[in-house]
């Protein structure tokens, strides 16, 4: 799965917001967010990508988490 910078992301057009994410990259099958939590607010990490894929089922399913630099 490719790992999307920070810097690419802070680019993209938001294309909608969740209540804590950005919503970055939607296709058919994939959704990328960029979190706007902190560290400060209980994250992990600031700035986390978080990787959803449509199961075959129809739902969404968290498939990669990782922290953009």
């Amino acid at each position: 799965m490719r790992k999307y910078t920070l810097r690419e992301l802070q680019a993209m057009e938001t294309i909608s917001q969740g209540h804590t994410d950005n919503l970055k990259i939607k296709t058919e099958n994939m959704k990328v967010w960029l979190s706007r939590m902190t560290i400060e607010d209980g994250m992990a990490a600031n700035n986390m990508v978080t990787i959803e894929k449509l199961t075959n089922d129809g739902r969404w399913e968290i498939i990669e988490e990782y922290p953009a630099r």
